[in-house]
């Protein structure tokens, strides 16, 4: 780690020395990191930029119009936030448990819409995901039904379930109403790594050793990829948004719902799970973790597509060269990213080899 993502570290485990350890570190807009940290039964959120270490608290979030409402309410539990940006929590309601989704003001409406367009393809046959009771307009935020259920573990067990979703998904793909959304290409995959170069840079200093030359072989790649089959995406598919409900998988956030290549999805799903067999997490190994990935890639049923192979070793080389950085910031996993570039280096061996 660099001085500037030391230092805020560092100050963050002086000043809150029961914190056993930092999950996430990004940057926000204005350049300053953002910290989330976890303890025994806590979590904390900090900021850290020029006027020090600040921690920050859901309900005085002046960014996010649902702060205003939990700060009135009680029996509130925050699920996620991240500052200024959005924030999801636990409330009751008429002795019912409901989900607040509470966004930036303006962002709630697209929000709504995209949620709208992913119910209507459950309606038609793909994934679970859950309801949205209301949109409160006044707060920014969504209201969802509560969905008793949890997270799919990645023992070779919940192969059944990731064939199941490979084929919502193909499902989910072809639906209808992702003609009307606007259209995530290459181009824009691209300008997400740019965006976490920038990160990275600020925050630490430097990018991974060997990151650019990897980098350099997926811009030469992007420029040779057969023609894209576009369908309707979810944009960030990755294992921690699969659950199991009632039996049946489902999917959460739909945030980032887009036209984009059908590769898309599947390739940063798959780069994920590899990345949880290297970290050993949500019962993952080398062999279950291939159980899944046969599982989930047959039950999409796209392989003899022509072209198809090729765009999902590119998308799935650029997971891995994003979660390089992502986890670059990261203190527990920094140093293990060269794994990352080497499932990077290898996926890109894969992709001249379907020229």
């Amino acid at each position: 780690m660099s001085a500037r993502l030391d230092t805020a570290v560092r100050e963050v485990e002086q000043v809150f020395p029961t914190l056993l350890e930092i999950l996430r570190v990004d940057v926000n807009d204005e350049g300053g990191l953002v910290l989330t940290a976890v303890g025994r039964d806590t979590t904390r959120w900090f900021t850290h930029d020029d006027r020090g270490l600040i921690e920050c608290f859901p309900e005085r979030d002046q960014k996010l119009p649902l702060a205003e409402h939990l700060a009135a309410t009680k029996g509130w539990k925050v699920l996620s936030y991240r500052p200024a940006r959005r924030m999801v929590a636990l409330c009751e309601r008429g002795g019912a448990r409901q989900v607040l989704k509470g966004h930036k003001k303006s962002r709630s409406a697209r929000a709504a819409m995209n949620q709208g367009i992913a119910e209507g393809a459950m309606r038609r046959g793909a994934f679970r995901v859950p309801r949205m009771l209301s949109h409160d307009g006044e707060h920014e935020a969504l209201v969802f039904e509560f969905m008793s259920g949890g997270e799919v573990e990645l023992s070779a067990a919940s192969a059944a379930l990731y064939a199941r979703l490979g084929s919502r998904l193909a499902l989910f793909q072809r639906d209808e109403s992702a003609a009307d959304l606007k259209v995530f290409g290459v181009r824009e995959e691209l300008e997400v790594q740019e965006l976490w170069q920038r990160k990275v840079l600020s925050a630490a200093g430097t990018l991974p050793e060997g990151w650019p030359a990897l980098h350099a072989r997926l811009l030469h790649s992007a420029e040779r990829l057969p023609a894209p089959e576009l369908g309707l995406a979810h944009r960030d598919l990755h294992d921690r948004q699969v659950h199991l409900v009632e039996g049946d998988v489902a999917l959460l956030d739909f945030d980032l719902l887009c036209r984009a290549d059908v590769a898309l999805d599947a390739g940063n799903l798959l780069a994920h799970l590899d990345w949880r067999a290297l970290q050993g997490l949500h019962g993952a190994d080398a062999a279950s973790i291939q159980a899944l990935q046969v599982a989930f890639v047959a039950g999409l049923g796209r392989m003899r597509e022509p072209g198809f192979g090729a765009r999902l070793s590119f998308y799935a080389a650029s997971a891995f060269l994003r979660l390089a950085l992502v986890y670059r910031l990261r203190p527990r996993w920094s140093p293990r990213i060269g794994g990352l570039l080497s499932l990077a280096e290898a996926t890109l061996n894969d992709l001249v080899t379907f020229r």
